[in-house]
């Protein structure tokens, strides 16, 4: 008789969407002011092992199962509310991300999309806009050449605006090759300069709102 043990590996990577995700009356789109956002390890599941006879071999089959994501805890402040309905000022929810802290976490005023799942609120994996008042005290986002140039860009029908920031926003490009700069700070939307892309266009919120409704939104089939 022949003994042989098995590993299996079960991957887990939580889906772009929230589950499967298609009410877009459940989307939650809000201007939120970070409060915290918290790594949340999961719990290490037991390995499970089975043993499998076949004539005279037998094998021990383990499972072993790897989450591909990083999973976080979020509370925002809701500063404005966009989309659907939510009565708290506070807003807590779940984030998987890949690539470990979410980016959304690197800046202290943001446009988030979270969805309802089974009661609990899961952000929209990747989904947000940095916001920077304007002269006239309202929330914008710079140019996103990212969503802008979505393979479902043919749909898009807002436009980026001159915008008057209050503060100048700008991102360092030093380190960018002058190709990525090209695509993700392009003219006449970034004024270069000293080595920073200044931000000269962009769009407020509700049409940053559309502009993901008529791009990622429509790809993930939630509108």
């Amino acid at each position: 008789m022949k003994a042989k043990s098995i590993i299996t590996f079960i991957l887990i990577m939580s889906v772009a969407s929230v589950y499967g995700q298609t009410n877009k009356d459940s989307l939650l789109v809000f201007v939120g002011e970070k409060i915290e956002v918290v790594a949340a390890p999961e719990e290490k599941k037991e390995e499970s092992v089975r043993t499998v006879i076949k004539g005279n071999d037998t094998s021990y089959v383990k499972q072993v199962t790897i989450r591909m994501d990083s999973k976080y805890i979020a509370k925002y402040k809701v500063l404005q509310l966009i989309n659907s309905s939510y009565s708290n000022d506070t807003i807590e929810f779940v984030v998987y991300d890949h690539y470990g802290e979410p980016a959304f976490a690197k800046y202290s005023t943001v446009l988030l999309f979270v969805s309802y799942y089974k009661g609990k609120l899961y952000h929209e994996k990747y989904q947000f806009f940095p916001l920077y008042l304007t002269t006239d005290n309202k929330w914008a986002s710079p140019y996103s050449s990212e969503d802008y140039n979505h393979s479902y860009k043919d749909n898009i029908t807002v436009k980026p605006e001159k915008i008057s920031f209050k503060d100048k926003v700008s991102y360092e490009i030093d380190k960018f090759p002058s190709k990525n700069i090209e695509t993700r700070f392009p003219k006449p939307y970034y004024k270069i300069k000293n080595g920073k892309a200044i931000a000269v266009y962009g769009n407020y919120v509700n049409e940053l709102f559309i502009l993901k409704q008529e791009t990622i939104l429509k790809a993930r089939r939630i509108y």
